[in-house]
């Protein structure tokens, strides 16, 4: 049994909470200008976080708004200009997290959040920053033809929605593999279903369950499905596997600050989709409120049962499990 991430998360000090009683995983049901908050109309005006991050105009992409032609571009103006304002203060509150880190101070999620993605948006922001005073009027043309080369504070809801739609496609190719994959290894859904089983999965000592002992074909699998470690099949099985233990652990610091501070219930559109993404739940063409329930049960699962359990069997679970039914 793998107690993955246990002890080097505890150096975030966001412990988790005390176990419950088992539950079935993964039910039917199924960015940063970090921290963004759903308060109804708020949210829905691109609220935003309590925390380091500056205040920005409304995505001009957020569902249920009605928008001229114009009132669109002059939106999407005001949106990246704030976006890299966002992003010049998060730079100047990141080494300041970066040390309380350091010393075992506690943070805030949007704090993590900050720690975890800036260093990305730190090297899009010089040639997007230059685009944004030569070129303004074709930002919207660039970032709707490549959204990975935004700095995350400038990412829209529907390029989020747009690089969702495609990892999950590119997810139910993995899932079709994985269930071969577990066959081979003697196991079936079944044992990915409940809390018990899985328990009982992991006891008998799986290799699937042993990080180390996961081989590049597996490696592959698991990274491309949560999107860790870059360009997963280009890299090799020692790097795929040190991005692989990054990830999980980040997922049990982040899912632990989502319980401690009760975020789930609040996060806005565009933080809801990417923390469901982080963690392999499809979201591109889920219903907000099935989105909210499939991140609280993972956050539930990874609080009551990650120390019995561990990360890795529980991404494993999230893989064999996933929803045939997700729109392609």
């Amino acid at each position: 049994m793998i107690g993955f991430g246990v002890q080097r998360t505890a150096a975030w000090r966001v412990g988790a909470l005390a176990s419950r009683a088992p539950l079935r995983l993964w039910p039917a049901a199924v960015g940063p200008r970090t921290g963004l908050l759903h308060t109804t109309a708020a949210a829905r005006a691109g609220g935003q976080p309590a925390g380091n991050t500056a205040v920005a105009p409304a995505d001009p992409t957020l569902p249920g708004l009605t928008l001229t032609f114009f009132q669109k571009a002059k939106g999407y103006l005001a949106f990246y200009k704030q976006g890299v304002k966002a992003l010049w203060q998060n730079g100047k509150a990141a080494g300041g997290i970066r040390q309380r880190l350091k010393d075992g101070s506690q943070v805030t999620r949007a704090e993590f959040q900050i720690h975890q993605r800036h260093p990305g948006d730190r090297l899009r922001l010089v040639p997007f920053g230059l685009l944004l005073v030569v070129f303004p009027e074709i930002i919207p043309l660039l970032a709707a033809l490549f959204p990975k080369a935004c700095p995350s504070t400038c990412v829209t809801y529907a390029q989020v929605v747009k690089m969702a739609a495609k990892q999950d496609a590119r997810r139910q190719a993995l899932h079709r593999q994985a269930l071969q994959r577990i066959e081979a290894a003697g196991l079936g859904p079944s044992d990915f279903a409940t809390v018990a089983a899985l328990q009982k999965a992991v006891a008998r000592g799986n290799a699937l369950f042993a990080l180390d002992g996961l081989d590049g074909a597996d490696l592959r699998l698991l990274c491309g499905f949560m999107g860790a470690g870059g360009p997963a099949a280009g890299l090799r099985t020692e790097w795929l596997r040190g991005g692989l233990r990054q990830h999980l652990e980040k997922l049990a610091a982040d899912d632990a600050l989502l319980a401690g501070e009760k975020l789930v219930a609040r996060l806005g559109p565009v933080e809801l989709h990417r923390a469901c993404q982080e963690r392999g739940i499809p979201s591109a063409h889920i219903p907000e409120p099935r989105l909210r329930q499939a991140l609280g049960g993972w956050v539930d699962l990874t609080q009551t049962s990650r120390t019995s359990i561990g990360m890795l069997p529980i991404a494993w679970s999230r893989l064999v499990l996933l929803s045939a039914a997700v729109k392609q």
